[in-house]
């Protein structure tokens, strides 16, 4: 049973046209990719109605031949779509070379072959798929559930693309708030990893397309320096924070020592560091 059947048949499957009715904040699309009863689930999970119009959200979830992806279908400057995307060649080029990333030699625990981190703000899951890449068991932990539908769309595909198999293979996926699962976790890890997301760009420039529409549904509910006072309590051998080149510290918490780029930096907290707070 797919997609016109399950609309005439679910009452939560909502027709609705943009021109005639208020707009939805977030809904998922119908899809002939997927079945009737996986999109409801999904629908359900995510606590959103499944409507049949494209333009019936402000943000829309829609499975394509791509995979998960949302959209701001009503905006013309956000024409593209935001999906977990692990194939693209100029990722896989990085994949090829885990070690030379700055991420991986900051993670790096001597003595320690596969090392367990926690991806505590996993987002699209991009850097915490570089360390599976380099041989790390990664526990990815996402506070936002839409984000993280994206990602577990990404990290299935990904599972069944041969030269990416192994690497997702090593990769969890929980969701929920890291400060409340990074106690319960049955396993100490070596390193814990931290990607608040980017402060508000004070210029001009508009902030690129997929930034800008994480912005849309991240609720900005948990402070990044308390998340870092979390990790830190933790024991890990290393807390490792991804900040702007130019970005204040978290928590005023000066780091161990620090791995600098060109746009970005990792700020790294040796195990049984404390902080002042």
């Amino acid at each position: 049973m797919r997609t016109q059947k399950a609309i005439d048949n679910n009452p939560s499957c909502t027709r609705q046209s943009p021109l005639t009715a208020r707009l939805l904040p977030l809904a998922l699309l119908v899809s002939p990719h997927r079945a009737a009863n996986e999109l409801q689930q999904l629908a359900s999970a995510l606590n959103i109605p499944l409507v049949d119009h494209p333009k019936a959200a402000i943000l829309l979830l829609r499975f394509g031949p791509q995979g998960l992806e949302m959209s701001k279908p009503n905006d013309p400057l956000l024409s593209g779509g935001l999906r977990a995307e692990f194939s693209a060649q100029d990722f896989r080029r990085r994949l090829l070379h885990p070690g030379r990333e700055l991420l991986v030699q900051a993670a790096k625990v001597r003595g320690c072959r596969q090392p367990l981190v926690i991806d505590a703000t996993a987002g699209l899951g991009r850097d915490g798929f570089l360390l599976a890449a380099a041989g790390c068991r990664v526990r990815m932990i996402e506070a936002n559930p839409m984000v993280a539908a994206l990602l577990a769309d990404g990290l299935q595909r990904a599972k069944r693309t041969p030269d990416l198999a192994a690497t997702a293979e090593r990769i969890d996926l929980t969701v929920g708030d890291a400060r409340e699962h990074l106690p319960t976790l049955p396993e100490t890890p070596d390193v814990v990893f931290l990607d608040p997301m980017f402060p508000e760009r004070t210029k001009s420039a508009l902030v690129r397309q997929e930034l800008r529409l994480l912005q849309l549904l991240d609720p900005k509910d948990c402070d990044p320096d308390e998340l870092l006072r979390a990790a830190l309590a933790f024991s890990a051998k290393k807390v490792v924070v991804k900040r702007p080149l130019k970005a204040p510290l978290l928590a005023a918490a000066p780091p161990s020592y620090t791995r600098r780029g060109r746009a970005v930096r990792f700020d790294v907290y040796v195990g049984g560091y404390k902080t002042a707070g």
